[in-house]
């Protein structure tokens, strides 16, 4: 079997591939040693099969069978042979697939879809070819499932096609196209749909829909498939950053199957040697000719750089560097701290960013495990009702206020009263030595929480200020010394960060847009500088 053969070479380093599949591979391998999980190996070749009765209509490989190549079969083994021993239902239902374009992807999600409308076992099945725009998807993905359909069935006898739709009338169901810009998107039953080239999206509506309509299927699938782009705040990205949480064990999901194939932190994007991580068809669909030739295109004309890395190196590309690897913060944001545990005699500092009135405000504590020579940070954000219906991130707040990961205030401002009694509860148990903030726009927050007894100290929102903290606590994440609390907030705040850097040296974290918070990290440089200074600590460089 080529992907058990496929699994085997890159567990021995025969094949190159980026950490993102290692992980997958991993996970693929848990899953076979659950105890209420089996494999099911007739299911896979059933789908590997069907997929091979399809034909391809153009260019080279023209009305030959669609071969699978073992990096897609692992996709097909991973996705459809695991499934529980007390339902006998599939365990995936959802899967996001990345990589560099002209890879086959888009081939294979349109076999895959023929599939659920044919042979999956589903009566009155409803497949959806999703994307942002119905010129999107029927570029893409609708014609090969239209010329897939007539290899399938030459005379039309079983199953129907149309302009945008195909019917398999033996089990009355459908395969049609679906875009954000339909006019119509109530009412469906979805089970199955392909959400394509998602880094394209606005906004998650298309999406939500159609993941809400499958809750009446057995066993529903989705699938997402994406090559890069350079909007950090898109769904998509937000889609990557979860399912990369799932990879590391930040977060737990069985359900989910991902796949991204991509350059590793600190690859180069012109080296050819590492080309083949982003790209599972190098030499099959794709060359390193052929790569090479828009690499160097893109080096010739800067403002094709973009473009050649994003689509066909698949690397998600902004102007920005990243301050700390994503490696580092992963390590440092999987485990969850606990405040009952800290010694109530050791002392712990905080650092306040009350932020804009009506929008995200944090406060961190920092303790300091002398014996562990480890820095532990609590992070608590706050956020006015009003935000998830007014504000830019307002999708992105409503999910974290779904998963309570974030504490609402009523009305349309942050209410600082109730910052001020938090801390005064967390003092009652805590040993809160100082609490530094920003002064502009907190007077009166500043006079209250003093009022309570709290030890208040001006921070300075300079550069200067800044420099000593900032750079320490990036020694400290790269020292594998800090444990921050696992909150989805904490990592989108760190990824948001790009350095501003004056004529001095001095370095402070700066955001390029406004949605981009980094509210979590201001706030615990500021409980970090009241360590320092409490310790008359001089910064010595890294």
């Amino acid at each position: 079997m080529s992907y058990i053969q496929y699994i085997n070479d890159i567990e021995s380093g025969k094949i190159v591939v980026g950490n993102y599949i290692k992980l997958s591979i991993q996970r693929f391998r848990q899953l076979q040693q659950r105890d209420d999980v089996y494999f099911d190996y007739q299911a896979v070749e059933k789908v590997i099969n069907f997929v091979c009765c399809c034909k391809h209509f153009k260019g080279k490989h023209a009305n030959k069978p669609f071969v699978l190549e073992p990096w897609q079969q692992f996709i097909i083994a991973y996705i459809y042979g695991f499934k529980y021993y007390s339902d006998n239902l599939r365990v995936v239902r959802k899967s996001y697939i990345e990589m560099s374009r002209k890879n086959g992807k888009t081939a294979l999600v349109a076999a895959l879809s023929l599939y659920h409308l044919i042979a999956d076992g589903e009566a009155g099945a409803e497949v959806y070819l999703a994307a942002n725009s119905r010129d999107q998807v029927k570029k893409a993905a609708f014609p090969l499932c239209y010329h897939f359909t007539k290899s399938l069935d030459p005379k039309g006898q079983a199953l129907t096609t149309f302009r945008d739709s195909i019917e398999f009338k033996a089990t009355n169901s459908t395969l049609k196209v679906l875009a954000a810009d339909s006019t119509k998107l109530d009412g469906l039953d979805t089970s199955f749909f392909v959400m394509d080239e998602y880094h394209a999206a606005s906004d998650t509506r298309l999406y939500e829909v159609l993941n809400s309509s499958t809750l009446n299927r057995e066993q529903p699938l989705q699938i997402i498939i994406t090559t890069a782009g350079f909007n950090k705040n898109s769904p998509c990205y937000k889609e990557r950053e979860i399912a990369i949480d799932v990879l590391n064990g930040c977060k737990s999901d069985d359900s989910n199957a991902i796949f991204i194939y991509s350059l590793d932190e600190g690859d180069e994007w012109d080296d050819n040697t590492k080309w083949a991580k982003c790209t599972p068809n190098l030499n099959v669909t794709v060359t390193k000719q052929g790569i090479n030739n828009e690499v160097v295109k893109a080096k010739n004309n800067s403002s094709l750089e973009v473009g050649v890395r994003t689509k066909t190196i698949n690397e998600w590309v902004d102007s920005s560097r990243v301050w700390i690897p994503e490696r580092y913060l992963i390590d440092s944001t999987k485990h969850i701290v606990d405040i009952s545990s800290f010694d109530p005699y050791v002392p712990v500092f905080v650092g306040v960013d009350l932020a804009a009135s009506s929008d995200l405000t944090c406060i961190s504590l920092l303790y300091v495990d002398n014996e562990q020579d480890k820095y532990y940070f609590k992070n608590y954000y706050y956020l006015p009702q009003s935000a998830l219906s007014e504000k830019e991130n307002k999708e992105l707040y409503k999910n974290w206020a779904h998963h309570k990961l974030i504490n609402l205030t009523s009305g349309n401002v942050t209410d600082y009263n109730i910052i001020t009694k938090h801390l005064v509860e967390l003092s009652n148990n805590l040993n809160i030595s100082s609490v530094y903030y920003d002064r502009w726009n907190a007077t009166q927050w500043a006079v209250d929480s003093t009022n309570e007894g709290l030890p208040l100290q001006e921070f300075s929102q300079s550069i200067g200020s800044f420099n000593g903290a900032t750079k320490e606590l990036e020694r400290l994440l790269l020292n594998n010394q800090v444990v921050i609390d696992n909150n989805d907030i904490n990592r989108f705040c760190f990824r948001n960060v790009e350095l501003a850097v004056d004529t001095h040296g001095n370095t402070k974290p700066d955001k390029k847009r406004s949605k981009n918070k980094i509210d979590g990290v201001i706030s615990m440089i500021q409980a970090l500088a009241a360590y320092l200074n409490r310790e008359n600590f001089i910064y010595s460089g890294i």
